[in-house]
């Protein structure tokens, strides 16, 4: 038994009766629907995109402030004139920045868990900002961790 429909040149022209079309014409067959295909094209998710931007501001942040922290430490250990002094004020900077960063990567890893909530929504970007803003927390969780550890040794 064959079940594939009939090629459209042998489907009939019109109603067998002509007082079905209306006008004594033959009608042409039409289906009743059209098949619309479902292509997926969701926008991107706007948090998701935030998210990803943030992760990416902050890892500039960090290479920026570590790289000018370094630069100072050179500076200080190279005159070696008032060491303490000195070295406070870039510790003091190194401090302040990666506390400030470190609560950016909270607003940046809270953005992309809500970007992987949206609906209908690429997630690509949510993805990327989430890992990224969450490892870069997890290595800060680790330095506080590594610090208090050796500060009570």
């Amino acid at each position: 038994m064959d079940y594939n429909p009939p090629p459209r040149s042998e489907l009939p022209e019109g109603p067998a009766d002509p007082s079905l079309s209306g006008h004594g014409a033959p009608a042409n067959i039409e289906p009743e629907y059209v098949f619309q295909e479902n292509k997926r094209d969701f926008k991107h998710s706007g948090p998701g995109i935030a998210s990803f931007v943030i992760a990416l501001v902050t890892l500039v942040g960090y290479a920026v402030s570590f790289v000018f922290v370094g630069m100072q430490a050179s500076d200080i250990l190279s005159n070696s004139n008032d060491v303490i002094a000195d070295s406070s004020e870039t510790i003091m900077f190194l401090g302040l920045t990666v506390l400030i960063l470190a609560a950016v990567n909270v607003i940046g890893a809270v953005i992309g868990i809500i970007g992987l909530t949206l609906r209908r929504r690429r997630k690509v970007f949510a993805i990327i900002g989430t890992i990224i803003n969450g490892a870069i927390l997890l290595l800060f969780m680790l330095l506080i961790a590594t610090i208090l550890v050796n500060a009570g040794a």
